[in-house]
């Protein structure tokens, strides 16, 4: 963690009006290091170290942000969008001596966010806000945005970096993690289907969030959404797999890393709370199509994030920040035994989701 006098200097770096009152830690995400930037005139900022070993094209990352937040603003979104702040060498991104680069925004005041829902309203507005994310930024060219974590949630891949972690794991990680290595050597045909159907260009190309869980949406006091935020990763994708991580850390009953396995389920009035509001947002703009594989979008970023988790903890832990030695390999465990949950209601799902979007069965 970055200490208090080089935040200070980090901040004054940044075209503010004012001296500094307080720095607080903002413990959010797995990535980047956050802070709460509070100055004398009492106007608040969030301050964003950006990790540097996950994204190695930063200007990429920062030119994303700053269109889609202009865009959404133009557009005048029901939902408030980013406000970046620029440096005063006239930049959306300070780069230090240690080459680490930073960004600032606008606080948003009087909010809320959650890491799990407590009621069906949340869920609901959750749903409307990723889903008016991806309507309103279908008027942005996804030419302009670019690819900055090429095959991000390509389940090919995922199982090739996955397959070398396992030639160079020590022998007890692997020993200790086999039922999870089973897994997903078992399920990786079926989670291999959306990369194929997107080759085949069956799906449109859009905008999307790629990391659409509950915690990146802003709520106020009456559990109304205010603001999708954490913009790092957005990138031309298809919808399928915004939705499912979305589903993924909103109609579970778990956090991500609890290890009572055996109570892992997915919530399915969630789900349909959830998949409600998206479709209220977005029937007008899916095809059929993209409708029909949503659910698949569900157990393969389910099965990734899990695989993710997996290929990490044997890989020593070098890209998630973990509590401790194993906290990837019970993140692993718990996300594959929410695949089991959505594989063992798979049909209730899919006609949830038929439902919610006005379709008959599409074959």
């Amino acid at each position: 963690m970055v200490n208090l006098e080089k935040l200070q200097l980090i901040c004054h770096q940044f075209k503010v009006e004012s001296s500094i009152q307080s720095i607080k830690t903002l413990e959010s995400g797995h990535i980047n290091d956050t802070y709460l930037i509070t100055l004398n005139n009492n106007e608040r900022y969030v301050l964003q170290k950006l990790n540097t070993s996950v994204f190695n094209d930063i200007k990429g990352v920062m030119a994303n942000k700053i269109t889609v937040s202009k865009h959404l603003k133009q557009l005048k979104s029901p939902y408030q969008s980013l406000d970046f702040i620029m440096t005063k060498t006239s930049k959306y991104y300070y780069r230090d001596e240690m080459n680490d680069y930073w960004n600032m925004m606008v606080y948003i005041s009087n909010c809320v966010t959650y890491d799990i829902p407590n009621t069906n309203k949340i869920v609901y507005e959750a749903g409307k806000l990723y889903g008016d994310f991806i309507t309103q930024n279908a008027t942005l060219s996804s030419g302009v945005i670019k690819e900055t974590l090429p095959d991000f949630h390509n389940v090919p891949l995922r199982f090739s970096q996955f397959e070398q972690a396992l030639k160079t794991a020590d022998d007890i990680k692997i020993t200790t993690a086999k039922e999870v290595i089973d897994f997903a050597k078992k399920n990786k045909d079926e989670m291999c289907e959306l990369a194929a159907l997107k080759t085949n260009n069956i799906f449109p190309i859009r905008i999307t969030h790629n990391d659409a869980k509950l915690s990146n949406i802003l709520f106020n006091k009456n559990e109304e959404g205010l603001a999708v935020i954490d913009l790092d990763t957005v990138m031309p994708g298809i919808v399928h797999f915004d939705f499912g991580d979305s589903v993924r850390s909103i109609c579970t009953n778990a956090a991500e890393d609890d290890d009572d396995f055996d109570a892992i389920a997915i919530k399915l009035d969630y789900y349909e709370a959830f998949c409600k509001g998206h479709a209220d947002a977005t029937k007008t703009i899916l095809t059929p199509q993209e409708v029909k594989y949503l659910p698949l979008g569900v157990k393969t970023i389910i099965f990734i994030m899990g695989l993710r988790f997996l290929t990490d903890y044997l890989n020593n832990n070098k890209y998630y920040k973990v509590k401790y030695d194993a906290h990837n390999l019970v993140r692993c465990k718990n996300q594959f035994k929410l695949v089991e949950s959505v594989q063992q209601h798979y049909d209730h799902i899919l006609k949830i989701t038929y439902h919610c979007y006005g379709l008959n069965n599409i074959s």
